[in-house]
């Protein structure tokens, strides 16, 4: 054999020390990566839907109870379908809501007229009063 010919058949040869090193490499990453159907394994899209059935469950675990925790969550949503409802009917305290509404939206000024007759025709819920144990009083 020629010196090319030699140092060709040795380029192609593969230090047994490193297949040992690549087996030891496969062997932790495939012990790091996460589990098939596994949260971390999710993309944004099957994360987005996973956070969203999340939250459903949660508000139907809600609505099942006999009472609502009075966790942030729910007393920021009570609240809001309180906003809501009073927004939807004309009731008084509508013009605060407006208000409120307009002062957040300061950019778009449509979103507060929007918002108003969206409750009104009953395309924007409560989500929360349905559980209520008592129904509303009217003052």
């Amino acid at each position: 054999m020629h010196g090319a010919d030699l140092d060709k058949s040795k380029a192609n040869e593969v230090d047994p020390r490193d297949v040992a090193l690549m087996k030891l490499h496969d062997l932790l990453a495939g012990r790091n990566a996460p589990k098939p159907g596994s949260f971390t394994a999710l993309d944004q899209d099957q994360k987005r839907e996973y956070f969203r059935l999340s939250r459903r469950r949660s508000r139907e675990k809600v609505r099942a109870a006999a009472s609502v925790p009075a966790t942030a969550a729910n007393i920021n949503q009570a609240l809001a379908d309180a906003a809501l409802m009073i927004l939807a009917t004309g009731a008084p305290g509508a013009d605060q809501v407006r208000k409120v509404l307009e002062t957040i939206f300061a950019d778009r000024a449509g979103v507060p007229l929007s918002v108003e007759t969206k409750a009104k025709r009953g395309k924007l819920k409560p989500k929360l009063i349905a559980t209520s144990p008592a129904p509303l009083a009217r003052s």
